[in-house]
């Protein structure tokens, strides 16, 4: 019998515990520099900046200098502006014919970066929800963007001061759909929300390990927990 009791509460214990690590609260990263667009705002301050669009252009001023980006011919309109931590680099998606593509300009030398096929393979992936289809890392210039087609997307990664040749830039698996990306708040680790292989009414959010130092690339994937709808509804609203 006391046998049966002890194991009764080891039981317990266990479940407590497992119950616990479920519930952890993970604290995201959240990004102080986004704008999120509609298709009727033409104009935005951020801080030092202002952006406009005008006539196919991104006109990017702060105090010192004035860039004017060219967007895609076929470009509908720009879902949202991410500063990195430092506003050393602005990011943006752009709505075109095909889908979504997800540039990077260098706000020191005005250069762009077309991440969408310089490092996603012509992607125009458009299954996430605005915006939260790339996040900054909140201490390097590192970001984590959804990239791939319909039925078919994954988690790529960028760093924009270490070399291409040292660079691994897949992080994650391929999906049907990834609907969002954070980083955590130290910047160890992505998170992102797919649907669940097995119930179409719940969905997993899964973590990514990122190695930044010498060389960029994922680590470990591992599903950290399974929400509800309501819970899908909670994790977007968790960043301004």
């Amino acid at each position: 019998m006391r046998n049966i009791l002890k194991i009764i509460i080891l039981m317990t214990i266990f479940v407590l515990l497992i119950l616990g690590c479920s519930q952890k609260e993970i604290n995201y990263y959240s990004n102080p520099y986004i704008v999120n667009l509609q298709e009727t705002i033409n104009t935005v301050e951020i801080e030092d900046y202002k952006l406009s669009i005008v006539d196919g252009e991104l006109i990017i001023h702060d105090k010192n200098n004035k860039f004017e980006v060219s967007l895609p011919d076929n470009h509908k309109y720009i879902q949202s502006l991410h500063f990195s931590y430092d506003k050393r680099f602005l990011a943006y998606d752009v709505m075109v014919e095909s889908g979504i593509k997800i540039f990077v300009v260098n706000l020191e030398t005005g250069e762009e970066i077309n991440l969408s096929e310089t490092i996603g393979y012509q992607y125009d992936y458009d299954g996430y929800e605005s915006p939260f289809g790339f996040a900054w890392a909140p201490k390097k210039n590192v970001i984590a963007f959804i990239g791939g087609y319909n039925d078919s997307a994954r988690i790529n990664l960028y760093h924009f001061e270490m070399e291409k040749g040292k660079q691994a830039p897949g992080g994650s698996f391929i999906f049907k759909d990834v609907y969002g990306v954070k980083w955590d708040s130290a910047g160890d680790s992505i998170y992102y929300l797919v649907n669940s292989f097995e119930d179409e009414n719940v969905y997993q959010i899964y973590q990514t390990e990122v190695e930044s130092n010498t060389h960029l690339m994922g680590g470990t994937v591992d599903v950290i927990a399974e929400i509800n709808q309501e819970g899908y509804k909670i994790w977007f609203n968790k960043e301004k």
